[in-house]
């Protein structure tokens, strides 16, 4: 038996195997049909070109969408009068049910069959050309305007007898009516119908043609294999479906909810979406007449109430961008699709106050992790800012592209001269828990909060001071905040445990828990961190690692609640350094690329990408990615100075840990070309002292690398003890490189002699590192 040759509609290959019959046991397709089209192999090639990008699509000709309307099979029918409501269902009835007639209980007549037929003229100006479609309420038709000359599409209701059709027809028109938006199909006129006594018993709502290409036939040309989704095809879907939910939740002084939302009640017209079927669309509050909804999309919190929320509109996006997503292709590099995932997650959690606080949240969240997956495919967009979190002023891990200070050296043990002039290696400069609570993203103040004024007005409050709460005002959540934040800054147990006191404080304050779960639990973490930080209080030392625990777990709620967000995941990969990745979920390198990927002006990411990579001796891996930090941005002259470093340093741990010579030459003509640069040259620009130092650290390990390849006389190579006479038999370029270190020793040595001790300690480098002299 082979292997069968297509893939799944995700984009990975199909590993089952084909019978007898020529067909797969797992995909069923046919070994030598032609599968599902063939897909790029450079993921940057999948998916859209441009953000929230959608393809063209065209709608059939109208001829060709008539459909034959032979009964409704699709509809659970029931009785016109509202008093007795029947099913048409056993017991009251057996078989097919007939599309018209009485019904069985009471005798009153009903009739599911189209009400209009081709040539029917509303109006003298819509001239029906037949049906093409039905909903849950009513029947759709196309006609012709006669007087623009176009095509348009004309809903009536389903049962022609229904109790209360002219209300229905009323609700919907007045709805479409008051909500006008580019992702909302729209009305253009209402017919009104009325019966032989000239009562209005209903009407006809004209509306824009915007063709046949629904969500649901999606899927189902996928399926088929005639088509491709792509998963940012899915996630720009939910984007545009989201836009219109955020008008429809926010229109000013009424608030609608939608209420039936499913694949079938979205079409993909020309490069967008338009959402369709607004029969079941009520006004919030409104419950009468009861809404329409489909059970396998509604929230679970809806069968018991016949007033569809905010809430249940968001869980039936969810999913409905769930269902989608089935048929996509979803190969992406990294932490691929988590985000998008974790956005489907909350929205349909079955709490509903757990899930998005409105339609403007989940659309955040929902583009944020489309910007991820095509980040990580390798397609660039301009960065946007982030609605939940205010970026750090200072860079985390900085020290690894630092310029050594004059403590570089007078930090060092004294040696004497015939010890082997091994460098002390590169240090990698990972953040401590204290530095990564102190430079962490914060929180933008939520705005609902009473005391948010108080914050904004810049003479009123000094942000390094604590604040107290006022008396005649309500008690602030972001007081309590603001006053954690001040204490973590500080350094001892009591501030810590005063911290703690505020954030009890704030956790206790009544409030939207929706919008504050996540501030709380992100100031939780920072606690843990800084508690962490405190290991060397002998009380504590032992909580270290378990401080570090609570801290990933905490922003890993974070996460879970907003994962469109960088600023978790920049957290979670510190957390996961720290401790090692000695956990399921995300690595450490994949938080860290995806954060890097979204954004790569950030240097913070792109150095722990590169610290990881020199802990696993692979120098190269460090100076490319710290290559993509491009010019002109604020972390370039961090990376530039680190990728000199690297590229010379002896790297810790075991391995190779030492460069050729020739790379520290290359290091050095590179920090050569760095010095002196007028401002505004896109490089750093370093001083003759900054120079002097860092040169001085490169010539050390290039001197490291020059003895460890035992370029001198003796059989001890460049191991053990040196004496006089390998001193004295030292070989040009070694004697040479020792020269130039000793002149950079007594040029720092000149540069402190303000101090007797530095002086002296750099006096005795000096001479440890000088060649043998014989006179």
């Amino acid at each position: 038996m082979t292997t069968c040759p297509h893939r799944h509609f995700d984009g990975t290959a199909c590993t089952g195997t084909v019978l007898p019959t020529g067909h797969c046991a797992v995909c069923g397709r046919a070994e030598n049909g032609t599968g599902l089209p063939a897909l790029p192999e450079d993921p940057r090639e999948r998916g859209p070109h441009d953000l929230l990008d959608v393809p063209e699509r065209a709608p059939r000709p109208a001829e060709e969408r008539l459909i034959r309307a032979e009964g409704p099979l699709r509809i659970r029918m029931a009785c016109s009068s509202a008093t007795c409501g029947i099913v048409f269902a056993p017991p009251y009835t057996e078989g097919p049910v007939p599309i018209k007639g009485f019904c069985p209980a009471c005798g009153e007549r009903y009739s599911y069959e189209p009400e209009l037929a081709e040539g029917d003229l509303l109006r003298d100006q819509y001239k029906i050309m037949g049906p093409i479609a039905h909903g849950g309420q009513g029947w759709v038709y196309l006609a012709r305007d006669t007087h623009l000359g176009d095509v348009v599409a004309v809903k009536g209701l389903l049962n022609r007898y229904e109790h209360d059709g002219a209300r229905l027809a009323d609700v919907e028109r007045r709805n479409l009516v008051a909500i006008r938006h580019p992702r909302i199909v729209q009305i253009r006129d209402f017919v009104a119908r009325r019966d032989d006594h000239h009562q209005v018993t209903g009407g006809y709502i004209v509306m824009d043609d915007v063709g046949d290409g629904t969500l649901a036939k999606v899927v189902e040309e996928t399926r088929r294999g005639e088509s491709v989704l792509d998963i940012e095809h899915v996630a720009a879907y939910g984007c545009q479906i989201l836009e219109a939910f955020v008008h429809l939740h926010a229109g000013g002084e009424r608030v609608f909810v939608y209420g039936d939302m499913k694949p079938s009640n979205v079409v993909h017209h020309g490069d967008g979406v338009k959402v369709i079927d607004l029969g079941g669309m009520r006004e919030k509050g409104q419950s009468e007449p009861p809404a329409h909804v489909t059970p396998d999309y509604m929230a679970p919190e809806t069968g018991s109430s016949a007033m569809p929320t905010v809430a249940h509109d968001l869980h039936t996006v969810g999913v409905t961008l769930r269902e989608l997503a089935r048929w996509a292709v979803d190969g992406v590099p990294g932490l691929g699709t988590t985000s998008f995932w974790w956005v489907v997650e909350r929205a349909v959690r079955t709490d509903p106050g757990r899930r998005f606080a409105d339609a403007r949240e989940m659309a955040g969240q929902l583009r944020g992790a489309l910007r991820e997956i095509r980040a990580l495919r390798g397609k660039s967009d301009p960065p946007e800012p982030s609605d939940y979190f205010r970026p750090s002023p200072q860079l985390l891990g900085a020290r690894l592209g630092t310029v050594p200070g004059i403590e570089h050296w007078l930090a060092r043990p004294r040696r004497d001269r015939y010890e082997p002039p091994v460098a002390p290696a590169l240090d990698l400069g990972a953040p401590t828990p204290t530095e990564i609570a102190g430079c962490l993203p914060v929180p933008r103040r939520f705005p609902g909060d009473p005391q948010t004024a108080r914050f904004e007005v810049s003479s009123g409050y000094d942000p390094g001071q604590l604040l107290d709460q006022q008396d005649e005002k309500p008690r602030s959540v972001e007081i309590c905040l603001h006053n954690v934040r001040v204490l973590l800054g500080r350094n001892t147990l009591a501030d810590l445990e005063r911290a703690q006191e505020e954030l009890d404080i704030a956790d206790s304050i009544p409030g939207p828990s929706a919008v504050r779960r996540w501030r709380l639990e992100w100031h939780r973490a920072l606690l843990a961190l800084r508690g962490a930080g405190l290991a060397d209080d002998p009380r504590r030392a032992s909580q270290a690692q378990s401080h570090l625990i609570q801290a990933r777990n905490h922003f890993l709620q974070v996460h879970f609640e907003l994962p469109g967000e960088y600023a978790p995941k920049l957290a979670l990969a510190y957390c996961g350094e720290l401790l090692g990745d000695d956990t399921a979920g995300p690595s450490a390198k994949e938080l860290y690329e995806a954060v890097f990927a979204r954004n790569p002006a950030h240097g913070g990411a792109a150095l722990g990408l590169a610290r990881l990579a020199l802990r696993a001796g692979d120098r190269r891996a460090a100076l490319d990615v710290l290559a993509r930090v491009g010019p002109g941005t604020l972390d370039h002259t961090v990376t530039r100075i680190a990728s000199v470093r690297i590229r010379a340093a002896r790297l810790p741990g075991d391995g190779d840990p030492l460069p050729a010579p020739g790379e520290v030459d290359a290091a050095l003509e590179e920090l050569h070309g760095l010095v002196g640069r007028s401002p505004g040259a896109g490089e750093p620009s370093l001083s003759e002292d900054e120079a002097l130092r860092l040169g001085t650290e490169l010539h050390e390990w290039k001197l490291d690398a020059l003895h460890s390849l035992g370029d001198r006389p003796g059989p001890a190579g460049g191991a053990g003890r040196l004496d006089a006479r390998r001193l004295r038999r030292l070989s040009g370029p070694e004697r040479k490189l020792r020269r130039e270190l000793e002149s950079r020793y007594r040029q720092l040595a000149v540069r402190h002699r303000e101090s007797a001790a530095a002086h002296e300690h750099l006096v005795d480098l000096l001479h440890a590192v000088r060649p043998q002299t014989v006179f």
